[in-house]
């Protein structure tokens, strides 16, 4: 039961991050994203890797495979100062 709650988070949260990927797209080149990646393996995260298109820095841990699913992303002018 929980690989399967697991499968639908992880597929949810892909669908939102290719959601942001593709406006942000459509709305210039100029926009820069921190990407947040897992590595599966099955149905277990095996790795992480942040991609920082503000700073340009990619920071990878775990064991990469081939399996890379999209978790969360926002742009570099993010304000989560009304979100605390």
């Amino acid at each position: 039961m929980n690989n399967i709650i697991k499968k639908i988070i992880i597929a949810s949260f892909t669908i939102v991050g290719a959601l942001s990927v593709a406006s942000s797209a459509s709305a210039g080149k100029q926009n820069k994203w921190i990407l947040e990646y897992t590595y599966m393996s099955g149905s277990s995260v095996v790795g992480e890797q942040v991609i920082n298109q503000c700073t340009g820095s990619v920071f990878t841990s775990g064991q990469v495979t081939a399996s890379k699913v999209l978790v969360s992303s926002e742009p570099c002018s993010y304000d989560d100062t009304n979100n605390r």
